[in-house]
């Protein structure tokens, strides 16, 4: 499973959008989740439409929502069948990783990973984790530790915001278990 910082740097392009649809090929047929995107966080533009294989939960189907504390572990649902989460319901507003394929935008449906968590706003804590996490990742290799600690650092001085709390607690688990060089 993938970290954060791993899947941001494996992300060609991260986006917030908000669930509008889905489309299925035939009767039985996987079918495709429509998202309108938002916010880019990552990449060079935002699209108008992407798609993530999926479908809108039927009425009485299982659905669990992301907990909007949480910046490890993937929503429950990645972690049956599939071992990705393909249950979503419309308005849903997601923060989702894509990569470029042949050309093409396909999300990145990494098993066990934090791929398509649903969030409840554009400045919720996983939010705001994925924007530190792209900062770090677009600076050169040798540059990324030192980074870390000290937007850790700055984040832990914010004494009263919980979400600044625990993305420094997110950063001292990836400093732990990510191995980045002290230099190029």
């Amino acid at each position: 499973m993938p970290t954060s910082l791993e899947l941001v740097e494996r992300a060609d392009t991260i986006l917030v959008g908000t669930v509008i649809g889905e489309r299925t090929e035939g009767e039985g047929q996987a079918g495709l989740v429509l998202v309108r995107p938002t916010m880019l966080l990552k990449g060079s533009e935002l699209p108008q439409q992407v798609e993530l294989w999926g479908w809108l939960a039927k009425s009485g189907e299982f659905l669990t929502r992301s907990d909007p504390n949480e910046l490890r572990q993937p929503n429950p649902d990645a972690l049956r069948g599939g071992c990705t989460r393909y249950v979503f319901e419309r308005d849903m507003k997601l923060l989702l990783f894509f990569e470029q394929k042949a050309g093409k935008l396909v999300f990145a449906g990494y098993p066990f990973a934090r791929v398509s968590e649903d969030v409840p706003s554009d400045d919720s804590r996983w939010v705001r984790a994925v924007r530190a996490y792209t900062a770090v990742a677009a600076l050169p290799k040798g540059e990324r530790r030192a980074a870390m600690i000290a937007k850790r650092d700055a984040l832990r001085a914010r004494r009263d915001d919980r979400d600044a709390a625990a993305i420094a607690d997110d950063i001292d688990h990836e400093l732990a278990a990510t191995r980045l060089p002290l230099r190029d």
